[in-house]
Protein backbone atom coordinates (compact mmCIF):
# COMPACT_ATOMS: atom_id res chain seq x y z
CA UNK A 1 0.00 0.00 0.00
CA UNK A 2 1.67 3.27 -1.22
CA UNK A 3 1.46 5.62 1.04
CA UNK A 4 -0.24 4.30 4.07
CA UNK A 5 -3.76 4.53 2.28
CA UNK A 6 -5.43 1.59 2.83
CA UNK A 7 -6.51 0.03 -0.60
CA UNK A 8 -10.13 0.23 0.09
CA UNK A 9 -9.96 4.12 0.35
CA UNK A 10 -7.57 4.55 -2.47
CA UNK A 11 -10.22 2.99 -4.48
CA UNK A 12 -12.98 4.83 -3.13
CA UNK A 13 -11.19 7.64 -4.51
CA UNK A 14 -10.64 6.33 -7.73
CA UNK A 15 -14.01 5.70 -8.02
CA UNK A 16 -15.15 9.02 -7.39
CA UNK A 17 -12.94 10.53 -9.58
CA UNK A 18 -14.17 8.61 -12.67
CA UNK A 19 -17.92 8.77 -12.13
CA UNK A 20 -17.69 12.38 -11.20
CA UNK A 21 -17.70 14.09 -14.60
CA UNK A 22 -20.79 12.04 -15.47
CA UNK A 23 -22.82 12.28 -12.30
CA UNK A 24 -23.27 13.63 -8.60
CA UNK A 25 -21.34 11.29 -6.59
CA UNK A 26 -22.31 11.95 -2.51
CA UNK A 27 -19.88 9.69 -0.33
CA UNK A 28 -21.84 8.40 2.46
CA UNK A 29 -19.71 9.36 5.64
CA UNK A 30 -18.68 6.44 7.83
CA UNK A 31 -20.58 6.80 11.01
CA UNK A 32 -18.49 6.57 14.49
CA UNK A 33 -20.00 7.28 18.26
CA UNK A 34 -18.06 7.54 21.06
CA UNK A 35 -18.78 4.29 23.66
CA UNK A 36 -16.32 4.76 27.00
CA UNK A 37 -14.64 7.58 25.98
CA UNK A 38 -13.39 5.66 23.02
CA UNK A 39 -15.18 6.04 19.28
CA UNK A 40 -16.53 2.95 17.64
CA UNK A 41 -17.17 2.99 13.56
CA UNK A 42 -20.78 1.76 12.63
CA UNK A 43 -21.38 0.12 9.83
CA UNK A 44 -22.93 1.71 6.93
CA UNK A 45 -25.04 0.47 4.12
CA UNK A 46 -23.18 1.67 1.11
CA UNK A 47 -19.88 3.99 0.30
CA UNK A 48 -21.58 6.69 -2.61
CA UNK A 49 -24.92 7.27 -3.67
CA UNK A 50 -24.24 8.35 -7.36
CA UNK A 51 -27.12 10.32 -9.00
CA UNK A 52 -27.12 11.20 -13.01
CA UNK A 53 -29.98 13.00 -14.60
CA UNK A 54 -31.95 9.91 -15.24
CA UNK A 55 -31.01 7.32 -12.42
CA UNK A 56 -30.08 6.75 -8.79
CA UNK A 57 -27.23 4.32 -7.71
CA UNK A 58 -26.41 3.04 -4.27
CA UNK A 59 -22.70 1.60 -4.64
CA UNK A 60 -20.67 -0.39 -2.39
CA UNK A 61 -16.94 -0.54 -3.35
CA UNK A 62 -14.62 -3.44 -2.38
CA UNK A 63 -11.12 -3.78 -3.17
CA UNK A 64 -9.43 -7.65 -3.69
CA UNK A 65 -5.68 -8.52 -4.02
CA UNK A 66 -6.82 -12.23 -5.10
CA UNK A 67 -8.20 -13.00 -8.09
CA UNK A 68 -12.13 -13.48 -6.78
CA UNK A 69 -14.04 -11.81 -3.95
CA UNK A 70 -14.91 -13.72 -1.27
CA UNK A 71 -19.06 -13.64 -0.40
CA UNK A 72 -17.90 -12.57 3.38
CA UNK A 73 -15.85 -9.10 2.09
CA UNK A 74 -19.57 -8.13 0.99
CA UNK A 75 -21.55 -7.67 4.54
CA UNK A 76 -25.24 -9.31 4.61
CA UNK A 77 -26.73 -5.51 5.72
CA UNK A 78 -24.72 -4.12 2.82
CA UNK A 79 -26.26 -6.93 0.60
CA UNK A 80 -29.64 -6.06 1.87
CA UNK A 81 -29.84 -1.95 1.57
CA UNK A 82 -28.44 -2.64 -2.08
CA UNK A 83 -31.11 -4.84 -2.88
CA UNK A 84 -33.66 -2.50 -0.89
CA UNK A 85 -32.46 0.10 -3.12
CA UNK A 86 -32.71 -1.73 -6.58
CA UNK A 87 -36.06 -2.95 -5.73
CA UNK A 88 -37.53 0.59 -5.46
CA UNK A 89 -38.26 1.18 -9.22
CA UNK A 90 -36.38 1.31 -12.93
CA UNK A 91 -34.29 4.49 -12.27
CA UNK A 92 -33.23 2.95 -8.22
CA UNK A 93 -29.74 0.85 -8.90
CA UNK A 94 -27.94 -1.59 -6.26
CA UNK A 95 -24.27 -1.92 -7.49
CA UNK A 96 -20.66 -3.35 -6.46
CA UNK A 97 -17.87 -1.47 -7.24
CA UNK A 98 -15.03 -3.68 -7.55
CA UNK A 99 -11.21 -3.52 -7.84
CA UNK A 100 -8.72 -6.39 -8.32
CA UNK A 101 -5.40 -5.20 -7.72
CA UNK A 102 -1.55 -6.95 -6.95
CA UNK A 103 -0.65 -6.36 -3.49
CA UNK A 104 2.79 -6.22 -4.36
CA UNK A 105 3.04 -3.13 -6.33
CA UNK A 106 -0.12 -0.81 -6.37
CA UNK A 107 1.72 0.87 -9.44
CA UNK A 108 0.48 -2.38 -11.91
CA UNK A 109 -2.66 -2.12 -13.92
CA UNK A 110 -5.68 -3.45 -12.22
CA UNK A 111 -9.54 -4.41 -13.23
CA UNK A 112 -12.52 -2.60 -12.19
CA UNK A 113 -16.19 -4.00 -12.91
CA UNK A 114 -19.78 -2.40 -11.75
CA UNK A 115 -22.11 -5.46 -11.14
CA UNK A 116 -25.68 -5.28 -10.09
CA UNK A 117 -26.51 -6.74 -6.27
CA UNK A 118 -28.72 -8.74 -8.47
CA UNK A 119 -26.09 -10.52 -10.23
CA UNK A 120 -23.98 -11.05 -6.95
CA UNK A 121 -27.06 -12.42 -5.33
CA UNK A 122 -27.78 -14.70 -8.05
CA UNK A 123 -24.32 -15.81 -8.46
CA UNK A 124 -23.68 -16.14 -4.58
CA UNK A 125 -27.17 -18.54 -4.67
CA UNK A 126 -26.40 -20.31 -7.54
CA UNK A 127 -22.96 -21.07 -7.74
CA UNK A 128 -21.98 -23.86 -4.38
CA UNK A 129 -18.88 -21.31 -4.18
CA UNK A 130 -17.39 -19.78 -1.03
CA UNK A 131 -16.44 -16.36 -3.44
CA UNK A 132 -16.91 -14.57 -6.82
CA UNK A 133 -13.87 -15.38 -9.38
CA UNK A 134 -12.92 -12.67 -11.66
CA UNK A 135 -14.03 -15.05 -14.64
CA UNK A 136 -17.63 -14.72 -13.22
CA UNK A 137 -17.03 -10.85 -13.08
CA UNK A 138 -16.03 -10.57 -16.65
CA UNK A 139 -19.53 -12.15 -17.70
CA UNK A 140 -22.55 -10.52 -15.56
CA UNK A 141 -20.19 -6.81 -14.68
CA UNK A 142 -18.72 -4.24 -17.18
CA UNK A 143 -15.18 -3.75 -16.54
CA UNK A 144 -13.78 -0.26 -16.72
CA UNK A 145 -10.76 -0.01 -18.36
CA UNK A 146 -7.97 1.77 -16.50
CA UNK A 147 -5.87 4.35 -17.81
CA UNK A 148 -3.04 6.53 -16.95
CA UNK A 149 -3.34 5.86 -13.19
CA UNK A 150 -7.03 6.14 -12.95
CA UNK A 151 -10.70 4.45 -14.21
CA UNK A 152 -12.00 5.61 -17.66
CA UNK A 153 -15.86 5.83 -16.90
CA UNK A 154 -17.87 6.66 -20.34
CA UNK A 155 -20.87 7.72 -18.50
CA UNK A 156 -22.90 5.37 -21.40
CA UNK A 157 -23.12 2.74 -18.54
CA UNK A 158 -25.76 3.47 -16.14
CA UNK A 159 -27.97 3.84 -18.67
CA UNK A 160 -27.50 1.02 -21.38
CA UNK A 161 -26.14 -2.19 -19.35
CA UNK A 162 -28.72 -1.44 -16.67
CA UNK A 163 -31.84 -1.89 -19.56
CA UNK A 164 -30.13 -4.57 -20.57
CA UNK A 165 -29.76 -6.33 -17.21
CA UNK A 166 -33.39 -5.76 -16.25
CA UNK A 167 -34.56 -7.43 -19.74
CA UNK A 168 -32.47 -10.25 -19.29
CA UNK A 169 -33.99 -10.45 -15.75
CA UNK A 170 -37.58 -10.26 -16.94
CA UNK A 171 -36.88 -12.74 -19.76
Amino acid sequence: MSGGIKAGKRFEQKFRECMEPHAYVLRIPDSVRFVGGHMIGEETDADFLVVTGEDSYLVECKAANRPRLDYGNVKPHQEAALADFDAIGERCHGMLAVEFYDKETYRRAHRMFLLPIRKWLGFKADSGRKSMPVSAFEELGKELPYVGGGYVFDGRWFREAEAVARAEDRA
